[in-house]
């Protein structure tokens, strides 16, 4: 597959179709809520999080780490442009009595300013956009969010893991037998990973998506953060405290606002 052409419909938008309730059938054997009780101590522990401090999630999802941030006390605003995701995300908060600021909107325009000590985008969500300035943009509202000294937190899937366990072709069985094909094409000249995801169902009905994806280097991941003021404090290569290396799964980079 080598199609690199862009929706009109930017594939990141509710619009797309991706981030829905499809998205949640494809992901709901990864993301356990032992994962999610995993990621959050890791915060907790490496951020040495205090008794209600402002932390923004964003963006926050259907808010499986907002939820449990707020549960543990913290003061929480979840910020994503999927209302979809927003009212599921609403509406677990409510059945465990934990309250938490939703809003919905862009990732380039959070109306904040020197109001948050911590700031968290977790879970490969940074690259969706359309180009390198498109997403220096989003670095640079989250710097103007933070509080002086504050924390960004930045995880994103390992590029050099992605590129040495590379599999153009991919398939998975869901749990309602469908049937979901994965095709990839990755394009070295913008770095870009893109994905046609066809889903087959039992009644033969197919549903197509397409994905685009910007894998960055470390280098580049660096570079931009101090673009946008931010100092590099560490990076790790997993939830588990691990060092970062090219092997390493995640990459996630604790940065500073200086």
């Amino acid at each position: 597959m080598k199609n690199n052409q862009i929706s009109p419909t930017p594939w990141y938008t509710e619009e797309a179709g991706f981030f829905g309730l499809e998205y949640l059938e494809e992901y709901e054997s990864y993301l356990t809520q032992e994962r999610t009780l995993n990621e959050v101590n890791f915060i907790e522990k490496i951020l040495s999080l205090k008794s209600g401090i402002k932390i923004l999630d964003c963006p926050c999802g259907y808010g499986r780490h907002s939820i449990e941030l707020a549960r543990r006390g913290y003061n929480v605003t979840g910020l994503d442009l999927n209302s979809f995701f927003l009212k599921k995300a609403k509406k677990a908060a409510e059945s465990i009595g934990v309250s938490i600021c939703w809003i919905q909107a862009d990732m380039r325009k959070i109306l904040f300013e020197d109001e948050f000590d911590v700031v968290l985008n977790l879970f490969t969500s940074f690259g969706y956009l359309e180009n390198d300035n498109e997403d220096q943009k989003v670095l640079n509202q989250v710097v103007k969010a933070l509080k002086q000294k504050g924390k960004f937190l930045l995880d994103v899937i390992n590029r050099d893991y992605v590129l040495r366990h590379y599999r153009e072709k991919d398939w998975q069985q869901l749990s309602d037998n469908s049937i979901v094909l994965i095709e990839r094409h990755f394009d070295y000249i913008t770095g870009r990973n893109f994905e046609k995801r066809t889903r087959i169902c039992e009644n033969e009905e197919r549903k197509e998506y397409q994905i685009s994806l910007r894998l960055y280097t470390v280098a580049e991941l660096v570079a931009m953060l101090r673009k946008s003021r931010f100092t590099i404090v560490r990076i790790y290569g997993d939830y588990d405290g691990s060092p970062f290396t090219l092997d390493s799964e995640r990459c996630i980079l604790i940065s500073e606002k200086s």
